[in-house]
């Protein structure tokens, strides 16, 4: 039996032939278009509210062989992980995807450890990266992007997300920031001194913070004579992209960024590159919700 805390790494097991093996989930899992089947599992973890919270007395009911998670530190600490998975016998993988090639290499590992199968997985990574590699070699400007999270929550070098704006043929301006950190907050002012020439801004939804309460905090950026400082909000330049866990999602650390790194490429570029609808249908066609 697996525990999956995070529900990007429950996709990827779900894809690698192994999701009836999932014998314990995050209370995230439950609303993850990709994953009707899972919703009546054990909840070991809750990420829903403020307060998050690991269920220790759960995990250890369930006793999994295996127990996946992410590198960065949301629930619990990876020490307080190791120390559990040693006292019931279990092994534990986290990982941590830096690029998009992480996230392959990563998607592989998973189905080598769970003895799932990578095959259908990695013809959908390699026939899309191919096809995104023809459609940006032509391209000639490299669009500056900046990707935010709810408040001034910038998206840095090391969030596999920046690596997806390289991937569709622009710039991520998170790399500015030198740190570890996935996302890095920011002042206002802070944030129109360091990236004042930026030619979009992202506006990421999360599990957390919906499409709505974004779009009040666009429109209060697009009529801030201050915010107009910036390029991107001076150009009205400022997009709304999902990171939640709705069909519409896709900048997320699973599989799903590769329909996402199309939908960065069509509102950077244009007709130039081709729309995100068709990736994602073949997408929720490889995880069985959708013909």
């Amino acid at each position: 039996m697996i525990a999956v805390f995070p529900a990007s790494l429950a996709e990827i097991v779900k894809l690698v032939g192994k999701a009836g093996e999932i014998a314990g989930i995050n209370e995230e899992i439950r609303l993850n278009y990709c994953l009707p089947e899972l919703r009546d599992r054990p909840v070991i973890g809750r990420y829903l509210k403020r307060t998050k919270k690991t269920y220790w007395d759960v995990l250890e009911g369930i006793r999994p062989r295996l127990i996946l998670d992410f590198k960065v530190e949301n629930l619990h600490s990876s020490g307080e992980l190791y120390s559990f998975a040693e006292r019931i016998n279990a092994e534990v993988l986290l990982l941590d995807f830096l690029t998009v090639d992480d996230l392959i290499e990563g998607s592989r590992l998973i189905a080598e450890k769970t003895g799932g199968n990578f095959s259908k997985l990695g013809e959908f990574y390699g026939k899309q990266l191919a096809r995104i590699r023809e459609i940006t070699r032509l391209l000639e400007e490299k669009p500056k992007v900046v990707m935010l999270y709810r408040g001034i929550n910038v998206v840095t070098g090391t969030n596999v997300i920046s690596d997806a704006v390289k991937k569709a043929g622009a710039e991520s301006l998170g790399k500015r920031l030198r740190t570890e950190r996935k996302v890095y907050p920011l002042k206002k002012e802070d944030f129109i001194r360091r990236f004042g020439d930026v030619d979009h801004i992202f506006l990421l939804t999360s599990v957390l913070t919906k499409g709505e309460k974004l779009e009040a905090i666009r429109d209060e950026m697009l009529d801030s004579a201050e915010w107009k400082k910036v390029k991107a909000v001076d150009e009205g330049n400022v997009h709304i992209v999902g990171s939640a866990l709705d069909r519409e999602s896709f900048m997320r650390w699973s599989l799903r960024l590769i329909p996402g790194i199309y939908q960065i490429g069509r509102l950077v570029h244009g007709k130039d590159f081709p729309d995100w609808k068709r990736p994602a249908k073949e997408l929720y066609s490889l995880c069985g919700v959708e013909e």
